[in-house]
This record gives structure tokens, sequence and C-alpha cells, in this order.
């Protein structure tokens, strides 16, 4: 799967931007704030229909317009896609943060949901930022779960969403009543169906995981010429020890956890067992990384899990996504970016890459692939 082409109109500090693209390798280059992870934005709004920044429609929409079209030419399996998404405020003057967007998704000339998006075309991006996957809270290890999980069994999404609804009205009814028998018959209305659902987004962890630890361990002993070996751990507190559990037999445990526990629950006055609890050990060598990991350590950690995201995909999906680097290069020392950039050009990934210049890429790579210069709002071919 790659992209052929883009145009924005109006996004960001992009007023008119029409790029085309090389099959393999993309390189952006340009100063801090010139528009470099802008771009790489906008591929992922055109592939997810959404910013991965997780903020509001009406942010992509440039300061002084008031509407935004973005637009690219997609080729998966010989077959051409063309996907456009705009985005218009509502003519009324209201406050920024009360206007409304209008936002309308087509793929071949025809309407589609974003889900449409989701199910189709995938992406692999990867920023320094990820590096709190290991270093930050178990929130952010949960969401990196969930984000790899859901696109590519796109149901995942369905049973998150529906489980933190149901887990937000089971707190709401722990916080609001005092009165033990009046909780407890709220209860019984939302635990059987926080359970099913839990139990669905347990399973699918458990199996993700199993399956990353495997692949990003392969990747992980490439990387460091077989002196370390990588571990991921899931951390539950209705199983213990996985191996090959069924739903079933999860949903019953989950009952049990929770009959046990509701004494707990109601004096804590919040839901204390499920996935929203969930976690992820990375071991190397059998030492937690998170601990006593060096940070050349950890971003080969997270280089590695981003490598098994792609192959997972390609595994499910029978070609790779489009992989994304947002000035990655300058984390990663000279071995790594070798490697990087080998496995890039050998899989024949579509990759786009920001940096500052050009110095981490030797000549031979550069003349394998397209440069562009981006500086206030334009982006050249050099």
């Amino acid at each position: 799967m790659h992209f052929n082409r883009i145009k924005l109109i109006n996004y960001r500090n992009f007023i008119n931007l029409s790029l085309d693209f090389h099959p393999n390798l993309n390189i952006f280059i340009g100063d801090n704030a010139q528009g470099k992870t802008n771009i790489l934005e906008a591929i992922t709004v055109l592939i997810r229909g959404n910013s991965y920044k997780n903020i509001q429609d009406k942010q992509l929409i440039n300061w002084n317009s008031n509407f935004s079209l973005l637009s690219g030419e997609i080729k998966k399996n010989d077959e051409p896609y063309e996907i456009s998404i705009s985005l218009e405020k509502e003519r009324d003057i209201k406050p920024l943060e009360q206007q409304k967007i209008t936002k309308i998704i087509k793929v071949n000339q025809t309407i589609q949901k974003k889900s449409s998006l989701n199910k189709e075309f995938k992406g692999v991006f990867f920023s320094p930022e990820h590096l709190q996957i290991i270093k930050g809270s178990p929130s952010l290890r949960r969401k990196f779960l969930d984000e790899q999980i859901y696109q590519i069994y796109p149901l995942y999404q369905r049973y998150l969403f529906e489980y933190q609804r149901i887990l937000a009205h089971r707190n709401n009814i722990l916080k609001k009543y005092d009165d033990i028998k009046t909780i407890k018959e709220n209860l019984h209305i939302w635990t059987p169906q926080l359970i099913k659902r839990g139990s669905f987004l347990i399973y699918m962890r458990a199996k993700f995981l199993k399956k990353m630890d495997y692949i990003a361990n392969n990747f992980h002993q490439q990387i460091t010429e077989g002196k370390e070996k990588l571990n991921l751990i899931y951390q539950n507190n209705i199983i213990k020890d996985f191996k090959d559990e069924e739903i079933e037999l999860i949903s019953n445990k989950f009952k049990e956890k929770l009959e046990q526990e509701q004494k707990r629950e109601i004096e804590y006055k919040t839901s204390l067992y499920g996935p929203h609890r969930d976690d992820f050990l990375v071991f190397l060598n059998h030492i937690n990384a998170l601990f006593y990991g060096s940070q050349g350590q950890q971003r080969t950690v997270i280089l590695s899990l981003k490598l098994g995201e792609l192959e997972i995909i390609k595994e499910k999906e029978g070609v790779y996504p489009i992989f994304l680097l947002d000035d990655v290069m300058s984390e990663l020392d000279e071995k790594r970016r070798h490697f990087l950039l080998d496995l890039i050009l050998n899989k024949k990934l579509q990759t786009f890459i920001t940096s500052i210049n050009l110095d981490y890429f030797n000549p031979e790579i550069i003349k394998l692939g397209r440069i562009f210069k981006v500086e206030e709002g334009r982006a050249l071919v050099l």
C-alpha cells in the first residue's frame, strides 16, 4: 500500500500544497515549526479519518480560513483509491471553541464513515513521544495496546468504547449512592455488561501481546546481534497467569473477582478490577527495562515494537502499512539508523521521515528516495 500523491488546501500552515510521493522512501527536511510534522499528520488523517494527536477537527483548518480540504491517491493491491476529507466551520459567528464542523469523508467519490478508512487503510506512526510507552504510566501502555489492536481488529474499538461507557455508569453508581442495597441493585444491571465487554478486551490484549512478544523479540535480537532477549509480560488483575484462556473462562474469573471484591469496591467507591487497570512489563534478559534499561535500550525496545506492529499488520492485511517516522533518526544511534533504513528499503515499505537535515542519511540512501525541503508552508523537491 502506498500514497501516490496528496493535496492540502487550507490545512494547518499549508494554503495550497500538492506533492507526488516516492513509492518507497520520502524524507522531509527543514527547521522546526515549518510544517514537516503537519504533512505526516495529514497523511494519517487521510488513512484514519482524524489526527493521531487526539485534537478536534477544527484545529486542522488554517487559522484564517473557514474550510479545509485534504485529498490523496492511494494504491493498495494494485487497486487505486481516491480519498478526500472536507472540513468546514459553521457560518454563525461564535467563539472557536463553540463552532461546529461539517466533516465529509469520501472514498472514490462515495461518502463513507470514518470506520471505513480504518478498515481499509493502515499506518504505523513512530515519534520520540513513543519512548513514554516504556517510561510513562500504565495508561500510555494501555493506549498503545488499544491502538494497535483496533487497527487490526476494528470490532475491538467498539467493545472498548462500550466498556468505557459501562465503566463510567458503574463508577457513577459507586460514587453517587451511600445505601448499600441501592448500590447492589444498580450494579446488578451494569456488572454483567462490564464483564462481557471486559473479557473480550482482556482476551484480545493477551492474544496480541503474545504475538507481539514473539515478533518484536525477533527484531530486537537482530538489532542487538543476539545480545538481548525481549519479553513482554501482560499484567491483569483478573487472571494472573495467561496460557490459552478462552473468553468464557476469563468471563467466569472476572465474575468471581467482582463478587469477591464487591464490598471493597463499594468502600472505595470505584471499579477496582478489569482491563482499565491493565499494564504490560518489558524485560530485557529478564531485567525490567523500565527501571534498569538504559535510554538506548529503551529506544531499541520501542523500535522493535514498532517493527513488530508493521509485521502484524502485514500478516493480517497481506500488504505493509504506511510507515511514518517523525524526528526519530536523531533518537537512534548510527547502528540502529542503518538497521532501520536497510529494513525499509529491503521490504519496500512506503516510509515518510522528517528530519532537521540530511546528516543522518548516507548519499546512497538519499539517491533511492525523494527529498522534500519544507519551509514556511511550502515543500519543494530537492
